[in-house]
């Protein structure tokens, strides 16, 4: 069992590297290709957007699809889409590539959640989820901080070069590792209303909201750690390892409240979410020494990515306990909700910037968070009831 969830540990590891391997380079990328940073990153929007509207699309059309068939084809076309985005030349070039990486991508994380749900009884979900969901952590840890220094030391194509290769080895682990699961019967009212059973509107607005609160910021933080911290290149790999680090905490801790708090755990964790957008800023304002900045910035990104990745795990066992046999469809339209997140929060952040600079960022995300606490508490009191 856990070689297999290790395999599946994969797919979401390629995918988490190959959306955000050029976060560091945003910088370089727009003087090569002739824009601007803001709309340099605006390529993570175009991703996140097509994963958003590919992901439930897909899902629903292939509820009946046998899911280790449909998880190894998908990581074979987010492999080809990476290497497009390698070759592309020019900027339109390079944005097609990345639609495209986001389209066939788009159920990766979905489709390798549900298999693992499969694999494990009702009081492991939360745990298997967030064995799974650590894939996205090591791609923080690991993937995107190598495609910084690999982008810095050879150019950003090599970039996406590593997220090719990335991406075919967890399609080889699929293949070796993963048993057939066959094909599953249809919920009667539909994969998508069975998806969307209460309270699944409200679970997916935290993570919608959540995600878009941290992205303001997030999204751009290349040019964010640089104004920090100083720190440029190589440096900004090194401080993006610190996601992966809070991301890895957060996760265990998730699982761990989804079996003992459930959903009452949700507004503590936003709370923590609201203090790390709002430090960001007040990072930028006070005058700290070059080792306090470093360190601040270190503190900051740990705690924030860990509260946000503490959320998953109690959201997504929720939704497999509402959903039942339309989990894929109801782990589909969270990883949605997750896209459109990331996707506006960049183009807000982009707006922030443009407006009224790269300072205020960190307080147009924090007052997002704020007001997803609403959500939160009216979720307190809710008991999730498996169909």
């Amino acid at each position: 069992m856990g070689f297999r969830l290790a395999a599946l540990m994969l797919a979401p590891f390629a995918f988490g590297t190959g959306a955000y391997v050029f976060a560091g380079l945003l910088e370089p990328m727009a003087v090569d290709l002739d824009v601007s940073v803001p709309v340099v990153g605006q390529l993570q929007s175009a991703f996140a957007i097509a994963s958003a509207f590919g992901g439930p699309a897909l899902a629903i059309a292939t509820n009946h699809v046998e899911r280790r068939r449909l998880l190894i084809v998908s990581l074979l076309g987010l492999a080809l889409a990476n290497a497009a985005s390698a070759m592309a030349g020019v900027f339109g070039t390079l944005v097609v590539a990345r639609i495209t990486a986001g389209l066939v991508g788009a159920l990766t994380l979905p489709v390798a959640s549900a298999i693992a749900v499969s694999l494990v009884g009702p009081e492991r979900r939360a745990v298997a989820l967030a064995a799974v969901f650590s894939g996205m952590s090591f791609a923080f840890l690991i993937g995107i901080p190598l495609g910084s220094f690999v982008g810095a030391a050879y150019g950003w194509p090599a970039s996406f070069w590593l997220a090719t290769g990335l991406a075919a080895l967890a399609c080889v682990a699929a293949i070796v590792a993963i048993p057939r699961i066959g094909q599953l019967p249809a919920p009667p009212e539909g994969a998508l209303q069975a998806a969307l059973r209460p309270p699944a509107k409200g679970l997916l607005s935290v993570t919608f909201l959540s995600f878009l609160a941290t992205f303001v910021s997030v999204a751009f933080i290349g040019p964010l750690i640089t104004a920090l911290t100083g720190l440029e290149g190589g440096g900004i790999g090194v401080m993006q390892l610190f996601i992966g680090i809070g991301s890895l905490i957060g996760l265990p801790i998730g699982a761990r409240l989804a079996q003992g708090l459930g959903l009452r755990a949700l507004s503590p964790l936003m709370m923590v979410v609201v203090v790390s957008q709002l430090l960001f800023t007040v990072g930028l304002v006070v005058d700290l020494s070059k080792a306090g900045s470093i360190a601040f910035t270190a503190l900051t990104i740990v705690a924030g990515s860990g509260a946000l990745f503490a959320l998953a795990p109690i959201v997504q066992s929720n939704l497999a306990a509402i959903a039942g046999q339309a989990a894929t469809v109801a782990f589909a339209l969270n990883g949605s909700v997750v896209f459109f997140g990331q996707g506006l929060g960049a183009v807000i952040g982009g707006g922030v910037i443009a407006e009224i600079g790269l300072i205020w960022t960190g307080f147009a995300g924090a007052g997002i968070a704020l007001a997803t606490l609403a959500v939160t508490h009216r979720l307190r009191a809710v008991r999730v009831v498996a169909p």
